[in-house]
């Protein structure tokens, strides 16, 4: 190739760009982009790790951005925070005795427990649909599902109040700088810095004082509106009694006395064939037999006639089965209650008869365990007198020593701590207002003490018929003399607990117990309990507010500060 014709080939690959200097040049300048944007994307990916350690270590994800968006309203994750433990906390103080029961512990992470529907709607729990209709739903899907519910309810029933016209109550405002103080006070016995300290350690990140007091407000407000919509509903004479006849057997108050004499179990030999191996052994248990139970028949015969020969049915008792047997009476008590007793089919049908008259006495089996042997002395339609309203603070006694029995010395120790409350109380305001207050901190009761969405149940007991309480309580509560403001410490010694309630009086219905009943049902103490008419009118007209409302969850914010 001559000189001219290598320039030529030089020349043409400078211009196609393959000649060796070009393609070395090139590849030069492509490892430098390279190593720029490796030191660009390095520095990127540096930066953004920065940003988010910075920001998971502000509460710039808890308070400064948009978690959810309600209807109008948008919150952030430290207000949903807030509503999340509120959860929490009011699960808690409603099934804290039997957790275990249904799956739940408290002290392990919600979203590795499963949660079991058909057991936990059977002890009344309401499982929202959406969790309902899941494969493999966890406890942390309910406490969310139910969350969300709960922001959806009041934000919808404080929208409206608010454009109707409700403001804050001086007596709210009161109650929730209370609030806030008791978290300062909880604070310094914690060792956590002011009332903030202890909200952000109780309820979540970037929660505090601030936040618990607004959200508070909207609560009051919203239960303010609601209260005054349920209570607006009204019914005629007619459409009350047609409503508690129908549901008579629920409602109307039993007193009958009863004795179940229970058959003796003896040992009884069987062969046993295991099922998957087919072989027999002989296993020895104890069970009822056709022979007990015969006696047991026996027995309950022999209390029968002797009441029926003119014999008390306690001495009759006493007579046949010895010094020991104690009858069991029934004094007023609801329907619904015999209806929840356990009792036997038979049994239920010959208290509930429409002709059973005061007197009548009967035997009834309960199969493969003994027979029951029942005097009926009464039935009421509750119209005679009306319910009463009151407040209580109750301390237990506690087996400190765990004996398995309670000493003096524990006992008083009970009665000291509800006379300090007591004696708190009364250097105070000593008001209804200060004794509620008082009943959500120290009251031992977690039905009534502050364990509703709105945590102000200040230890009121609502509508409460005649001996629905115990004696002693029921006595004080019911005593003609009683008036608006009066308070007193007794002593109770029942089958399942032993303390001291300091009862404070709030007033008597206005209507009776009977129209009572018909208007608000027999209460969610009672399964499968009529619910009046009230409540579902109540809840229609909820459910088509909360319908309307709208919302939107914003999954990254709350994937970085989820609880």
């Amino acid at each position: 190739m001559s000189a001219s014709q290598d320039k030529k080939r030089r020349q043409a690959e400078r211009e196609a760009g393959s000649s060796p200097k070009t393609l070395a040049e090139r590849e030069a300048a492509v490892k430098a982009r390279k190593e720029r944007r490796s030191w660009t994307i390095d520095g990127v990916i540096l930066a953004v790790f920065v940003v988010v350690i910075v920001l998971l270590n502000t509460n710039l994800l808890y308070t400064g951005t948009t978690a959810m968006t309600i209807g109008d309203y948008k919150f952030t994750n430290a207000q949903y925070q807030y509503y999340y433990n509120t959860t929490i906390n009011n699960l808690y103080a409603s099934v804290g005795n039997y957790a275990s029961f249904i799956g739940l512990d408290f002290q392990k992470d919600m979203d590795d427990q499963p949660l079991n529907v058909d057991l936990v709607e059977g002890v009344q729990i309401d499982v929202p649909d959406s969790v309902a209709e899941m494969s493999d739903p966890t406890w942390a899907d309910y406490i969310r599902a139910v969350t969300l519910d709960n922001m959806v309810q009041v934000t919808a029933l404080w929208d409206a109040a608010v454009k109707a016209g409700y403001t804050l109550s001086e007596d709210d405002a009161e109650t929730i700088e209370s609030t806030i103080d008791n978290y300062a006070a909880l604070a310094e016995s914690n060792s956590l810095r002011g009332a903030d300290g202890y909200i952000a350690f109780a309820y979540g990140k970037g929660v505090d004082s601030d936040t618990v007091r607004e959200l508070l407000e909207r609560a009051y407000i919203a239960e303010d509106y609601s209260q005054d919509v349920f209570d607006s509903f009204e019914y005629t004479r007619e459409e009350l009694d047609a409503y508690y006849d129908e549901n008579a057997d629920a409602f109307d108050a039993f007193t009958l006395d009863y004795y179940f004499v229970a058959a003796e179990k003896e040992e009884v030999t069987e062969t046993v064939t295991d099922e998957e191996t087919g072989e027999e052994t002989e296993e020895t248990n104890e069970k009822v037999t056709e022979a007990t139970m015969a006696e047991a028949e026996e027995l309950a015969d022999e209390i029968y006639a002797l009441v029926e020969g003119g014999t008390g049915f306690s001495e009759a008792v006493t007579e046949v089965m010895g010094e020991d047997a104690e009858i069991t009476d029934l004094l007023d008590v609801l329907g619904i209650a015999v209806s929840n007793g356990g009792f036997p089919d038979d049994m239920e049908d010959w208290i509930f008869d429409a002709d059973r008259a005061e007197g009548d006495l009967t035997v009834i089996e309960s199969e493969n365990s003994g027979y029951y042997v029942l005097v009926f002395h009464g039935r009421s339609d509750n119209s005679a007198y009306n319910a009463v309203n009151f407040r209580h603070i109750l301390i237990k006694a506690v087996d400190e020593d765990e004996d398995g029995e309670l000493s003096d010395e524990e006992i008083e120790a009970a009665e000291d701590e509800l006379k300090t409350v007591r004696d708190n109380w009364l250097e105070g305001d000593a008001d209804e207002k200060s004794f509620a207050n008082l009943a959500n901190t120290y009251s031992d009761d977690s039905g009534s003490n502050g364990s509703s969405i709105y945590g102000r149940s200040g230890g009121l007991y609502e509508h409460v018929g005649i001996n629905q309480m115990v004696p002693e309580v029921n006595d004080w509560i019911f005593d003609p003399a009683r008036e608006y403001g009066d308070y007193e410490i007794v002593f109770v010694e029942a089958d399942s607990y032993t303390g001291y309630h300091l009862l404070y009086f709030v007033d008597t219905d206005e209507i009776s117990y009977h129209d009572c009943l018909a208007e608000l049902g027999a209460g969610e103490n009672y399964a499968n309990s009529p619910e009046g008419l009230r409540r579902p009118d109540y809840e229609a007209w909820e459910t088509d507010l909360v319908s309307g409302v709208t919302v939107e969850v914003n999954g990254f914010v709350n994937w970085f500060a989820k609880v």
